[in-house]
């Protein structure tokens, strides 16, 4: 079930443009290059149609205030579309981060009841959600979705062991104790799951190019006001240029749970494991 999930994800994410991360690499430095170049590219287009408008003399009067009050309601709806893109792209990384506590947490209370479990398969149970454990951190730190098949064939796998031989101890002992790890032991297998979705889930590919190109408009429009006025405003541009890619290349690097530098901190996992041989 997770390998069908990933496969149906997969496809999908292949299909996005090359600089909002499609596969499995992905250079942010020219990423943000492309971004900056864009914006550039548009806004002296669009300041050179402005000129053209009026050759030889700025544009005057009514014209001109129009013009600035319909570039600065396109300016103040990308940033406010900009805004909503970051917050989402912000709350699944912060689902991701938070799962990875969750799962950690569960992985943790099923290991310690497996401890009040007589005959040999408590120690066998313990020893497979060790195991279980490495895998699910190998999962969370993997650093590129070509790796995500065969780990998630190892938590599937590691999933039916521990369940087979929790199996055994349901059948022979039904008590208070084997209840309460049977349902640790879902509460740690659902988490893997919820972690799996918080992986696949990210930014729709619509937002992303329609926040794109809405960037290429208002600054396009910006540039034409630029052209109708005559006047450069070099830095100030190139500041504000260097600010929207920043915010897109933002979201990009939020959208991006493995290829992203941002990444959800593995550590509540380490911590488990560690505890493992501690106890």
């Amino acid at each position: 079930m997770h390998l069908a999930i990933y496969q149906a994800t997969h496809q999908e994410n292949s299909m996005n443009l090359p600089f909002f991360g499609s596969r499995f690499e992905l250079d942010l430095l020219a990423t943000g290059a492309l971004l900056f170049l864009s914006l550039l590219v548009i806004n002296e287009a669009g300041y050179r149609v402005g000129q053209l408008r009026y050759p030889g003399r700025p544009a005057q009067g009514s014209e001109l205030s129009a013009v600035s009050t319909l570039t600065a309601g396109m300016i103040g709806l990308l940033t406010f579309t900009l805004s909503l893109s970051i917050n989402f792209a912000q709350n699944r990384y912060e689902t991701r981060r938070g799962l990875v506590l969750t799962e950690a947490t569960a992985i943790g209370t099923a290991w310690l009841r497996t401890k009040l479990i007589d005959g040999e398969e408590g120690p066998s149970i313990a020893a497979e959600i060790e195991a279980y454990a490495r895998a699910r951190r190998d999962f969370t730190v993997a650093a590129s979705d070509a790796d995500v098949p065969a780990l998630l064939a190892r938590t599937n796998a590691l999933q039916t062991e521990i369940w087979q031989t929790m199996g055994v101890v349901a059948r022979r002992s039904p008590n208070a104790v084997t209840t309460a790890l049977v349902n640790a032991l879902n509460a740690m297998f659902d988490s893997a799951m919820a972690q799996r979705f918080a992986y696949a889930s990210r930014v729709p590919m619509s937002i992303m190019l329609g926040l794109f190109i809405g960037a290429l408009l208002a600054i396009g429009a910006l540039g034409f006001q630029f052209g109708l006025a005559g006047k450069r405003y070099v830095v100030l541009t190139a500041l504000l240029l260097l600010m929207w890619s920043g915010g897109l290349l933002l979201i990009v690097e939020l959208n991006l749970p493995r290829l992203g530098h941002i990444k959800a901190d593995v550590a509540p996992l380490e911590w488990t494991i560690q505890e493992f041989g501690s106890k």
